[in-house]
């Protein structure tokens, strides 16, 4: 293949290439993440909470049934993740060098920041299930422990980062015209709600795939690409 083909957006390779990296591609594996993030945490934080007795954590997890699906569902979190950071990438590569650096940083260095601490949250809620699944009796305090451990990943420090992303994303939306005014606005407000909490509700944890999910449907329906775009190539 030539350099001219490689360039050339009508060969097979070079249009596969720029369709990964079209804002579809962002919104499509936007709305991946969100919708993975959720399902995944929901199941995840079905178990007995902080509050729960010895004796309710005991009973949950002698469940034979329980923790099945475990190993299943941390595989959809890291294919969800792994669309974040698709999605992250290609905004990045779209708005090029138009982006302001110490935001386009921000928004970057966050995201990697946030796909962490929701691995590891997510790890702290799957053990005890792991447990069960292989027949280990599950101790009610460290499953108690790990629990609580996970509600403070989860719940007050990814929260705090992905207001960082918010408030970073939603600066290079209004600075390069890429998010209109209103879903900035809205940013801006989910980014004061996440870094101001100062609660351990559980359902806080899904307010950040919410906002990675409207956006996504924003520039999934605002985009209107024209013939011979290639734009971010």
């Amino acid at each position: 293949m030539t350099d001219r083909d490689s360039a050339d957006p009508r060969t097979p390779s070079a249009g596969w290439r720029h369709k990964m990296r079209s804002v579809e591609a962002a919104a499509i594996a936007g709305i991946v993440a969100a919708v993975g993030w959720v399902y995944t945490l929901e199941r995840l934080l079905a178990g007995p909470g902080v509050e729960a007795t010895e004796a309710e954590i005991a009973q949950f997890f002698a469940s034979p049934d329980t923790g099945w699906d475990t190993l299943v569902l941390l595989q959809i979190m890291v294919l969800a993740t792994a669309g974040f950071l698709w999605f992250v990438g290609v905004i990045r590569t779209r708005i090029g060098e138009s982006a302001p650096r110490l935001f386009d940083t921000v928004f970057a260095g966050g995201a990697i920041l946030f796909a962490g601490l929701l691995f590891i949250g997510s790890a702290a809620l799957a053990a005890p299930f792991i447990l069960a699944d292989r027949g280990i009796t599950v101790d009610p305090g460290g499953a108690a422990l790990l629990r609580s451990y996970a509600l403070v990943v989860l719940a007050v420090f990814a929260p705090r980062v992905a207001a960082l992303v918010v408030f970073s994303s939603s600066t290079l939306g209004l600075r390069t015209g890429t998010l209109p005014r209103w879903l900035v606005l809205i940013g801006y407000l989910v980014g004061i709600v996440m870094l101001l909490n100062v609660t351990f509700f559980s359902p806080s944890v899904y307010i950040f795939p919410g906002w990675i999910a409207l956006v996504s449907l924003v520039l999934l329906v605002r985009h209107h690409p024209t013939d011979g775009d290639t734009s971010g190539e």
